[in-house]
């Protein structure tokens, strides 16, 4: 499993400039964007839609788990439990895939999601690249081959963990490892839903249970400023989900915005100095830059 994944990602590290085609959709790194081979019509993804997509063409007929998907796409980010389906849906809108025959993005029941090879087009390897694939392959391969030292048990405590982290509501991905370990404690990170008064605004918090209950929760820190958030959701036809959570002196969030079109965009919204910060302000302006890039459903 490992010397697959592992291969996976240097496929990644030595495509990452070409351009892929997929179902007549050129893809364009440098605007984050799809734009149709006959007529020249762009559509912009976001950028975790557009890693998504790109991840799923590179290793085309391959089912790749949610987990590898998660970790290769949102590095180091909180991630919604809907967060992944979402935006294999706003995938399939943006290649003109059909979301019933998924011809193209497959959902496999119970492993994974597949892009049908038939549909992509890569760039041809030169052979020096298709050298450095085989023998980065072949090194894995030969280290798992030599190795006697059974696993340790962290390693196997991660690994099955892992489906829990899948079930909840948000991921942590871990810098060092990949993933972070979620321990079977009370101190175990629990997602609570925050109250709002608000029909477009949902908050979550990832609270460890370690945190200092003087912290202030989101939701209050909002709350002077949720009528104009609401108002610039409501002009663009949005819904907000956040979720987030406090890592010391900094404030991590995702904010998840989806439209009645179906259409979903992602923002990572980190605030250093919270206390300090307007975060209403800050959060606001963001949203907003963000909300004018999109053209209205």
């Amino acid at each position: 499993m490992q010397s697959t994944i592992r291969k996976h990602l240097s496929l990644a590290k030595v495509n990452s400039t070409m351009s892929i085609i997929i179902n007549n959709w050129r893809m364009d790194p440098s605007l984050n964007a799809l734009i149709h081979c006959e007529t020249g019509e762009t559509r912009r993804l976001g950028e975790y839609h557009f890693i998504l997509l790109e991840t799923l063409a590179k290793n085309a007929d391959v089912v790749l788990s949610r987990s590898y998907l998660c970790a290769e796409v949102w590095k180091n980010r909180i991630v919604g439990g809907n967060s992944l389906p979402t935006a294999i849906h706003a995938l399939r809108v943006a290649i003109d895939d059909d979301g019933k025959q998924q011809n193209i993005i497959k959902t496999i029941p119970k492993k994974g999601y597949l892009c049908n090879k038939e549909y992509v087009s890569l760039p041809e390897l030169s052979p020096a690249e298709k050298l450095m694939i085989t023998d980065q392959v072949q090194e894995t391969v030969s280290e798992e081959i030599s190795s006697t030292t059974p696993p340790v048990p962290v390693r196997k405590k991660h690994k099955g963990l892992m489906g829990l982290a899948l079930t909840a509501a948000v991921i942590f991905i871990g810098s060092t490892v990949g993933y972070s370990h979620l321990k079977s404690t009370p101190d175990a990170p629990q997602l609570v839903k925050e109250s709002i008064n608000s029909p477009r605004i949902k908050i979550f918090h990832l609270s460890s249970g370690k945190e200092n209950n003087s912290v202030p929760l989101l939701s209050q820190t909002l709350e002077p400023g949720k009528d104009k958030l609401d108002n610039l959701l409501s002009a663009h036809n949005m819904t907000m989900t956040t979720y987030y959570k406090y890592v010391r002196n900094r404030l991590e969030s995702d904010i998840v915005l989806r439209n009645q079109c179906n259409g979903s965009w992602q923002l990572t919204f980190n605030v250093e100095g919270w206390q300090n910060s307007d975060i209403n302000r800050a959060m606001y302006q963001n949203l907003e830059k963000l909300l004018n890039t999109v053209q209205k459903c």
